[in-house]
């Protein structure tokens, strides 16, 4: 069985990588994007859902446009 401070030292060493990873990731995770510039946004199971998302970006939060791509076993939204 291990000890107490084994344990303690253990799970700080996991929250602080947890915390850390994210935050050194920042400017390195950037959004995918296609040569013509759409990014991708998310995917979808069905091609109902990504079309509804979609229309809740343009409309919602400000694109100009977007597609439906599939690549199994997903929809992807792409939007620009």
């Amino acid at each position: 069985m291990k000890s107490w401070r084994n344990r303690i030292a253990a799970a700080f060493v996991v929250g602080a990588a947890a915390v850390t990873i994210p935050l050194s990731a920042g400017s390195a995770s950037a959004w995918v994007t296609d040569p013509d510039g759409f990014h991708l946004a998310g995917g979808t199971l069905t091609h109902h859902e990504c079309q509804e998302g979609g229309w809740y970006d343009i409309h919602v939060n400000g694109y100009s446009e977007f597609q439906c791509r599939w690549n199994a076993p997903y929809w992807e939204e792409w939007v620009r």
